[in-house]
């Protein structure tokens, strides 16, 4: 069928007909979405403030509403978090509801994962079958990622959310071509990005090759639609912003990640294009290394997302992903779908194509969970290319496709667990699991032997994701970049540094990543600094978080994020001072000997040691402000 025969077919009164959910149907929603509830809840406070960078402005945001529109870190408003301030804004709302604690900060994020399962269901059921439209949502409430983040409180479950929603607005927009459709897929993609920014538009270009190719409506309406569609994204994306941009600098906090306290250069900078370029940085420390420095490599490349790093947390079904890419361009002319399902196969395709590429070579700068990312399309596009296979499995090509996709898929898994020592049966479990999925792929004549094939298809899809989940689920997890599946078997794994930061090996990995959380003594000091607006001032932002969250107590984070950003500045700190607004000033031994802190924060800590006298308190040194 060409592009212009499908554009011209609309869906028959029988593909209408096949999305009357029969019982079985029901059944199996049912159980998937309990069964992704159950995993995304389960024992969810063990994870604590998770990353308690976010949880610390979620608090601040339920003290102050200043705080909670601008994103501030504290509740006196002195410095934002790094990021549009969208999901803690609902963080925010959820712990003036429900109370500091870390079931209000968490939910929210669960249950953003569990509706995402949901929509991929309803995205590719809209032209496929049930059961491609269960596997879907299987595959991506299963993705390590996908669990580990929809338990944590980083902006990913939001912009997850989101995207996911523009691109089931998109399809529904190819079906009829109503003007809404094309507003709610801008507005999400705007919203999206006031969650987490430039990684919130990573599927445009896909949805616009879907609406371009197979929309409804004449070439012009399409056009005029999508402009539409770009107008509602620039004013829900960007109205905070212009916003922020707008009030005098005197009137808001410091706008934190920074250097021109401009929401714009951060949006460009230090959430654009450095996340783009080859910056060199330590593992232990995350800091810029020297660019010509030997000892650190960039590791961007096609074999990036296969490494011991990212792998876990979504490869497992990325070689099955590409191999069903494939097979849906291979054989588009035997798919005979209607112009919404040709939409979700073209868009599917070119939104995996497209983030894989950007994951794969984009700069230093890219957090494991930024796979976050290709969850979608790759729960999107296994059960197309799947589905499309088993149709066609009596055909040579079609069968071989699938045999080698089920020989891959189980390859790939064997091949990340061997990043670890302690996978314990599963890799047996995969391999056992994947030889009778073969041969029934290859063999399967009667119904018993077709839906047994199925089946096995099905857990050979999930079994290794499964399985890292169960690891992920029996621990905690906490800091700037959570990891899913067990410690790597490298020393040089970012998961080993990092386990190794969280026991405090080197002191300095611990509290840039995962801020160490004060005594019941400093605790109980802090509190008792009611008369001040900040009880403390500290640096870096993860301790001061820790300090904020355990006195629910506004803490300054000196400089913010690493203490370089001028806030506050030298001048402002010493005037904070004169005027009894700040109650200690908490000594890091480890950040002043081995982070280079901005101008401002080195002032400020030569100022306070040179007029004021500390005691150490439980192994910390603080010095009374007020004396």
């Amino acid at each position: 069928m060409s592009v212009a025969a499908a554009s011209r077919t609309t869906a028959p009164h029988g593909v209408h007909a096949a999305r009357r959910q029969l019982p079985w149907e029901r059944i199996g929603l049912i159980v998937l979405l309990a069964g992704t509830a159950a995993s995304f809840l389960w024992g969810l406070d063990r994870n604590g403030w998770a990353n308690p960078y976010y949880s610390a402005a979620a608090q601040a945001g339920s003290q102050d509403w200043k705080a909670l529109f601008f994103g501030s870190l504290d509740a006196g408003n002195l410095i934002t978090i790094d990021k549009p301030p969208l999901s803690v804004w609902i963080m925010s709302l959820s712990v003036r509801l429900f109370g500091l604690n870390s079931w209000a900060i968490l939910v929210p994020q669960a249950l953003m994962g569990i509706a995402t399962s949901w929509l991929i269901y309803k995205i590719i059921r809209r032209s496929h079958p049930a059961a491609p439209a269960l596997l879907g949502g299987l595959i991506y409430a299963t993705t390590p990622v996908v669990v580990l983040m929809s338990r944590f409180n980083n902006p990913e479950p939001l912009m997850g959310l989101l995207t996911v929603a523009a691109a089931y607005f998109v399809i529904r927009a190819v079906e009829d071509n109503r003007w809404s459709w094309y507003l709610l897929a801008g507005t999400a993609l705007g919203l999206g990005f006031m969650a987490k920014q430039v990684q919130a538009f990573l599927p445009i270009p896909a949805l616009v090759l879907a609406i371009l190719l197979f929309g409804a409506g004449p070439l012009r309406s399409r056009l005029v639609r999508l402009l539409g569609a770009l107008t509602a994204l620039v004013v829900s994306g960007g109205w905070w912003m212009a916003v922020v941009e707008l009030t005098p600098t005197g009137n808001r906090p410091y706008v934190g990640g920074s250097a021109l306290n401009s929401v714009i250069e951060l949006t460009l900078d230090y959430n654009g294009l450095a996340r783009f370029l080859r910056l060199s940085t330590d593992p232990q420390s995350g800091l810029a290394a020297a660019p010509d420095d030997p000892t650190v490599e960039f590791d961007g490349g096609l074999s990036r997302l296969f490494n011991a790093n990212f792998a876990p947390e979504g490869a497992w079904l990325l070689f099955t992903a590409l191999t069903c890419a494939l097979a849906l361009v291979l054989l588009w002319r035997q798919a005979e779908g209607t112009r919404p399902a040709s939409g979700l196969m073209t868009g599917g395709v070119a939104w995996l194509i497209s983030v894989a590429a950007v994951l794969s070579f984009m700069g230093t700068m890219t957090h494991t969970y930024y796979v976050f990312s290709i969850a979608a399309p790759v729960a999107i596009v296994v059960p197309l290319g799947l589905h499309l296979l088993w149709k066609q499995r009596q055909r040579l090509v079609p069968q071989l496709i699938g045999a080698v996709l089920l020989i891959g898929t189980g390859y790939t898994a064997i091949r990340i667990f061997e990043y670890s020592n302690d996978w314990g049966f599963w890799p047996l479990a995969v391999a056992i699991a994947t030889v009778p999925a073969v041969a029934g792929w290859m063999c399967a004549s009667t119904n018993f032997q077709r839906l047994a094939t199925l089946a096995l298809v099905t857990l050979t899809m999930v079994l290794a994701p499964v399985a890292t989940d169960v690891v992920t689920l029996s621990n905690s997890h906490s800091g700037t970049n959570p990891l899913s599946g067990p410690v790597g078997n490298s020393p040089g794994a970012l998961s080993a540094h990092l386990d190794a930061a969280r026991r405090g090996d080197p002191p300095l990995a611990r509290q840039l990543g995962f801020g160490v959380q004060p005594s019941t003594d400093v605790t109980a000091l802090l509190k008792e600094s009611s008369g001040s607006e900040w009880a403390a001032a500290t640096y870096t932002a993860q301790n001061a978080a820790q300090y904020q969250l355990a006195s629910q107590r506004p803490v300054i984070a000196l400089g913010g994020w690493l203490g370089d950003d001028p806030a506050p500045t030298f001048a402002q700190f010493k005037a904070f001072v004169e005027d009894r607004k700040i109650a200690y000033f908490i000594w890091q031994q480890p950040i002043v000997d081995e982070i280079p802190l901005g101008l401002d924060a080195v002032a400020i800590t030569d100022w306070v040691q040179s007029n004021f006298e500390g005691e150490h308190i439980d192994g910390v040194r603080i010095y009374d402000l007020r004396d």
